[in-house]
């Protein structure tokens, strides 16, 4: 038998069909029930998974190692600005040619490369050495330069 397409009145007359009946006056109260009951039931486990990833956070930050060149590393780059900014003081920006000052131009571009590649401290600490030593460098030969010409 070929079913044909249900159409608005066709399902009128299949409803009509249908057994009319009044339910239970227990059942919503029931099913309200239920409903609570079930929603009970998943808080537990929402809270203890939570409190299992907080757990699982902090065991991570007091058993991962923490590295103690990242102080120095710091440290380096604090140096460095504190140096280049006294060296910057010192002389105007047009007078600012130099081999010295292509040295740290050469040392920059490396740290800003090994940044890049993320290098790990002991790589960073080293170049972030040889920058300050330019800049003390820098600083000396503005010094010696200022005197010269007086």
């Amino acid at each position: 038998m070929r079913e044909q397409p249900l159409n608005s009145e066709t399902a009128h007359a299949m409803l009509a069909e249908l057994p009319v009946f009044a339910p239970d006056a227990a059942l919503w109260p029931r099913i309200r029930a239920a409903h609570a009951s079930r929603t009970r039931a998943r808080h537990p486990r929402r809270w203890i998974a939570i409190g299992a990833a907080a757990a699982a956070v902090v065991a991570a930050i007091l058993v991962l190692p923490r590295s103690a060149p990242e102080t120095v590393f710091v440290e380096g780059q604090r140096e460095s600005q504190t140096l280049e900014r006294e060296w910057q003081a010192l002389l105007p920006a047009t007078s600012r040619a130099s081999a010295d000052l292509a040295r740290l131009h050469i040392i920059d571009t490396a740290l800003q490369s090994a940044y890049d590649r993320g290098a790990q401290a002991d790589e960073l600490q080293p170049l972030w050495r040889q920058r300050n030593e330019a800049l003390r460098g820098l600083i000396l030969n503005t010094r010696t330069d200022t005197v010269t010409r007086i």
